[in-house]
């Protein structure tokens, strides 16, 4: 069934928050353009999960954010809202484990990306992983090698 979406004067105020975020973001402010996202975010009426695209827009893209901005903890964050929006509390979205994994990846916490990788190729197997993020299935493939070659389990 279809999340309904939100009342259009709200949707409004909250596309001219983003529009003035996106212009932020433009200009190389990052953290500005993100405060603006979040006061939008805080528009979107409670359960943020229950409406259409906003909150899964949003919540997508402030784990890309947290992470550019080298924010783990506020990632991890934000990776289990976007979870809860996508109505996925088991993780098996691929969008959700990738925009999780490819976040982990880019801030260096390789043990959680090769995790969260190597769910996505359980449960998508290589297709899982297309244009850019073939990538991610190499780099899984690699890991598995160092680990065999290390007598390695996991963990570190």
């Amino acid at each position: 069934m279809p999340k309904p979406e939100i009342d259009v004067t709200l949707r409004t105020e909250i596309d001219n928050l983003l529009e003035r975020s996106a212009k932020l973001f433009a200009s190389g402010a990052l953290q500005s353009s993100l405060s603006v996202a979040l006061e939008a975010w805080d528009l979107i009426p409670e359960p943020k999960e229950a409406w259409d695209y906003y909150g899964q827009s949003l919540s997508a893209g402030f784990v890309v954010d947290y992470a550019d901005l080298g924010d783990k903890k506020s990632c991890q964050k934000w990776v289990e809202i976007m979870a809860q929006m996508y109505d996925d509390p088991n993780h098996e979205d691929h969008y959700v484990l990738m925009q999780e994994g490819e976040a982990m990846y880019k801030l260096g916490d390789l043990e959680r990306a090769f995790y969260v990788f190597s769910r996505i190729e359980e449960l998508y197997g290589p297709q899982g992983f297309e244009g850019e993020q073939r990538a991610y299935l190499a780099f899984i493939k690699d890991e598995r090698a160092k680990r065999a070659t290390n007598g390695s389990q996991g963990g570190e």
